[in-house]
């Protein structure tokens, strides 16, 4: 029995360690997260004690609404933050960009970078949104602003840009932060304290840069504020929301005017996404009957599954063995192509699907890293800039679904959307988690539709104005594979009203 235990603690130190030369990006830095917790799970075990949660968000108002109101010395100036032009950024550009740093820890000198695009079309009348990218540890620079979302996107030189004609910034103004301190353009002055990462530090930082910031540009205080964001962002935007709405309970005050949260494809659950992660690869035919059969008799997706449940998963578990038994396969989209690494070092796409390279973050990585790059933006010079960074992440709740009610319950509006060919943050998944919330339907699911005329997903919307939706034919990164869907779904969000229920098309 001792042995065994030994083992089994064993297992769960070597799980917890990335993987030598692992490329740090948004899927592997959330493997190595989803390993950790497994990791925590089994040492938990094994010791005979339960795994227990983060109890810092189950009082949001105790925990945060003591945070200020307003920034006592604020530094830097939007004039020193414009940038005049990106280099290789295409003609006839007719929107302001800024960019830069804002201090959020005085004391350990602790700064965030941010890139900021105002909307080409009446700036003064579109609502503010910050976009957040997840990871843990990953840049919403070089995955939100320069290959999904933005105002550009970096052609396979590296070295120009290309327009995003279904960019964010048609229908609001974006700021794009690079969060936590050591993602990106992101540092600290105190080494150490890279090595205290974690959810609760994250979102207050990420509050302080909004108080820091709305200094810098006084026109945008008062204006409707929304966050948005992906992934490992279910995190950051449910507890970033959580410390504004408790600074605003406490203290009767607003200084964000924070309206509604948008959250794609969200890592909300520990258990839930596990769980949600095997049956959509079942549902999708990667995973025989058989198999899902052994996983669904050994496994309970709680705390309590031992090493049963691990060997009947484990030809399916991340990392290596994923893609050993479903094949070489891109968890953020299963149906779409992968990025091939040539011998040469060259990249290329495995085959074509409009709009969508999959290999376009090499060209992010050699267009941020180039000095008239990091000149034109203000960046720290020579940075060594990488689209993720491994930070140790110290602290994280296993369920964001107490977070997510408490806000409905404030009168905030809150929409989650899916991608519905994802695996890393699937479907299924994100459906459990919404269950958990035990809400009425108020409209049933039906499809919603875009100009076009196509059938852009699927919508459900709770009382309380809770509201679900689905991007038919999208993966893990919206944006990038359905750019034209998921502005039409984040304008509805943005006006606090369902997408279009029928076709203007008619026979």
């Amino acid at each position: 029995m001792a042995r065994n235990q030994i083992c089994i603690l064993l297992a769960a130190i070597l799980l917890a360690l990335p993987p030598a030369n692992a490329a740090l990006d948004q899927a592997a830095l959330l493997r190595q997260f989803i390993e950790s917790r497994q990791a925590q799970a089994k040492s938990a075990t094994a010791a005979g004690s339960a795994e227990t949660d983060d109890d810092t968000w189950a009082d949001p108002v105790g925990s945060f609404g003591h945070l200020p109101t307003y920034c006592k010395s604020p530094k830097g100036s939007k004039e020193a933050d414009r940038i005049k032009s990106l280099p290789g950024q295409p003609p006839r550009v007719n929107f302001e960009q800024f960019s830069g740093y804002v201090t959020v820890d005085e004391e350990h000198g602790r700064a965030l970078f941010y890139y900021f695009v105002e909307s080409p079309y009446d700036a003064a009348s579109k609502p503010l949104v910050l976009w957040l990218n997840g990871g843990p540890g990953c840049s919403s620079l070089g995955a939100g602003a320069m290959a999904e979302l933005g105002p550009f996107r970096v052609n396979p030189d590296g070295k120009t840009l290309s327009r995003n004609r279904h960019s964010w910034n048609n229908v609001a103004n974006v700021i794009f932060l690079e969060s936590p301190a050591g993602v990106g353009f992101s540092y600290s002055n105190t080494s150490s304290d890279y090595d205290k990462s974690g959810d609760k530090r994250t979102a207050m930082d990420s509050y302080n840069f909004i108080l820091n910031w709305l200094e810098r540009f006084p026109e945008y205080k008062g204006r409707d504020f929304y966050i948005a964001g992906e992934s490992y962002a279910g995190h950051y935007i449910p507890e970033l929301a959580a410390v504004i709405v408790a600074v605003r309970e406490l203290t009767g005050k607003n200084p964000t005017n924070l309206k509604g949260i948008f959250v794609g494809n969200p890592y909300l659950d520990y258990y839930k996404n596990d769980k949600g992660s095997l049956e959509f690869l079942w549902n999708h035919g990667v995973m025989s009957d058989e198999m899902w059969a052994n996983i669904t008799e050994h496994c309970s997706f709680g705390p309590s599954d031992g090493t049963c449940c691990e060997e009947a998963r484990s030809p399916f578990n991340f990392g290596k063995n994923f893609i050993n038994t479903a094949g070489n396969i891109d968890q953020y989209n299963i149906y779409a192509p992968i990025c091939i690494q040539a011998p040469n070092g060259t990249s290329y796409s495995s085959s074509y699907l409009s709009g969508y390279d999959p290999c376009i973050g090499n060209y992010v990585e050699v267009y941020l890293n180039s000095p008239e790059v990091q000149k034109a933006i203000h960046a720290r010079l020579n940075t060594d800039w990488s689209i993720c960074a491994g930070l140790p992440w110290n602290d994280a709740p296993l369920t964001m679904v107490p977070t997510l009610s408490w806000l409905i319950d404030t009168g905030l509006r809150v929409w989650v959307y899916s991608g519905d060919m994802d695996d890393k943050c699937p479907i299924t998944a994100t459906r459990y988690s919404i269950k958990d919330l035990d809400l009425a339907v108020t409209k049933p699911w039906r499809p919603w539709y875009t100009p076009a005329n196509e059938v852009g997903g699927y919508i459900q919307q709770y009382e309380g104005g809770f509201t679900f939706a689905s991007v038919r034919g999208s993966g893990h990164l919206v944006p990038s594979f359905q750019p034209k869907r998921s502005l039409v779904l984040f304008y509805s969000f943005l006006k606090g009203v369902l997408p279009p229920a029928v076709s203007l098309w008619r026979p």
